[in-house]
């Protein structure tokens, strides 16, 4: 009979705890189409990471890699001590981000960003909307029925 009470007392412990991390929000939505001169862009094959928003800070964030390869910028330093990464676009524009630091530099000069580089897997994920205009690209973005849908348009 005892053993019977603990099992249940346990049991009901752990459905109330299920319950609870159930209705916590999660973090990041994944609902976030992006297309780059009206060509979309397929993150399941074309990238080793996904997209996501940022709920707290409803903020877009894409991997690395799509901004060096999709917007003609291109990875020309990674610090991983100092977990920095060097950006340089097509017309030399040179842009430095460390994850977790609101501090960018963009030609040298100091820039505060909204929100931080992430890494929360494996991969670094920039903010989709100041690294895309820094490259040099304009950022239309719309949500429609629960998904964000991102046009980036560049100049090439």
């Amino acid at each position: 009979m005892k053993r019977f009470f603990m099992v249940s007392v346990f049991l009901i412990f752990s459905l109330a705890l299920s319950v609870q991390a159930s209705a916590t929000k999660h973090p990041y939505n994944y609902t976030i189409n992006v297309e780059v001169n009206s060509v979309p862009i397929n993150f399941g094959t074309n990238s080793d990471a996904s997209p996501y928003i940022d709920n707290a800070t409803n903020t877009a964030f894409v991997p690395l890699r799509f901004v060096s390869e999709n917007l003609g910028g291109k990875v020309t330093d990674w610090n991983k001590a100092l977990q920095q990464v060097t950006i340089e676009s097509k017309d030399g524009t040179v842009i430095k981000l460390a994850v977790g630091s609101k501090i960018a530099y963009v030609n040298g000069e100091k820039k505060t960003l909204l929100v931080a580089p992430q890494s929360p897997v494996t991969r670094i994920q920039v903010p989709l909307r100041i690294v895309s205009e820094v490259l040099g690209a304009k950022v239309d973005a719309k949500k429609i029925d629960g998904t964000l849908n991102v046009n980036i348009t560049t100049s090439n």
